[in-house]
């Protein structure tokens, strides 16, 4: 009889407790993002990354304990469009250029997640990207149409020298952890590593995060000022494929072992409305080259199930 009671009053508490568990808040999102030399103001260059545009649509997860409202875990699951395009320095020469960044684009569709615990401060990311590197990314035809668009911007005449077309399969993981300094500062660092036919790579960062606005959970404005250190091992953006190899560029172009680059973003949340923007100075990434910026910004929406 004590035995079943015990049985009975063990069920009840487990019962009891898993009711009582943690609570989910479940939404998804779309977000746009898009870079671009040429809005770096006043410099307005036309070289190097010169463009980049992601399309990205995720689930958001965030699970609260009910005893503890500040426990929370947020966990994201999205797939990402990508396109990048980088030029020479020398936009305007039909030549082929032997010391300058080689003309260069891809188009990727990556599948991430990204996990983070508010009270800890700890993050964790892991991504999985393929596609396809060389003209038939597009590269070429969409910084064509979008000159096409501008009097002041000619046609770049030199897209037949772009890299060799190659198959792109590359892994990302990262890991954070973030510092509180004050209810409205902290501090974050960043390990992330690279490797597959695109980028083989270790960098990591330092992120200071001011929260200058606060109105509520959802009504924030923030700055994040950053640094980041890259050891580079190959990037295929550079030196041509991994598997089809370009001779023109292997071997030619020297990357640099050690790349830095600085940024500061601002991030306004409205609801579930949030805007974002930026500015990127990068250091030479191969020899006989010059640094480089650019600015971006992206919009996205959260709708929440």
């Amino acid at each position: 009889m004590s035995k079943g009671l015990l049985l009975f009053g063990a069920l009840i508490v487990g019962t009891s407790t898993f009711l009582s568990g943690q609570s989910f808040r479940e939404s998804c999102y779309f977000e746009f993002k898009a870079a671009n030399d040429v809005l770096y103001l006043p410099a307005k260059t036309d070289r190097y990354f010169t463009s980049g545009l992601n399309l990205e649509y995720g689930r958001r997860e965030r699970k609260t304990s009910p005893s503890h409202p500040s426990q929370t875990k947020t966990t994201e699951r999205y797939w990402r469009l990508t396109q990048n395009i980088y030029t020479p320095q020398e936009i305007d020469a039909k030549r082929f250029l032997e010391d300058d960044r080689p003309y260069a684009s891809y188009l990727t569709l990556t599948r991430g997640k990204f996990s983070d615990t508010n009270q800890q401060g700890l993050s964790f990311r892991w991504e999985l990207t393929a596609g396809v590197l060389g003209r038939y990314s597009g590269g070429g035809r969409m910084q064509n149409a979008w000159h096409s668009l501008f009097s002041y911007a000619d046609e770049v005449p030199g897209w037949p020298n772009e890299v060799k077309p190659d198959v792109i399969l590359n892994y990302q993981l990262g890991i954070n952890q973030r510092l509180p300094i004050s209810p409205r500062l902290s501090f974050t660092a960043g390990l992330t590593g690279r490797v597959g036919t695109l980028y083989n790579n270790l960098s990591s960062e330092l992120k200071f995060s001011w929260l200058a606005i606060r109105l509520g959970e959802k009504r924030t404005l923030s700055f994040d000022l950053l640094g980041r250190g890259r050891l580079v091992a190959y990037d295929a953006t550079l030196s041509g494929g991994l598997l089809n190899r370009d001779e023109r560029y292997r071997g030619r172009i020297q990357p640099k072992p050690l790349v830095g680059t600085f940024g500061l973003d601002a991030t306004i949340h409205f609801d579930g409305l949030k805007l974002s923007g930026g500015l990127r100075h990068l250091s030479t990434e191969f020899e006989g080259g010059t640094s480089h910026a650019w600015a971006w910004f992206s919009v996205g929406v959260e709708l929440n199930k």
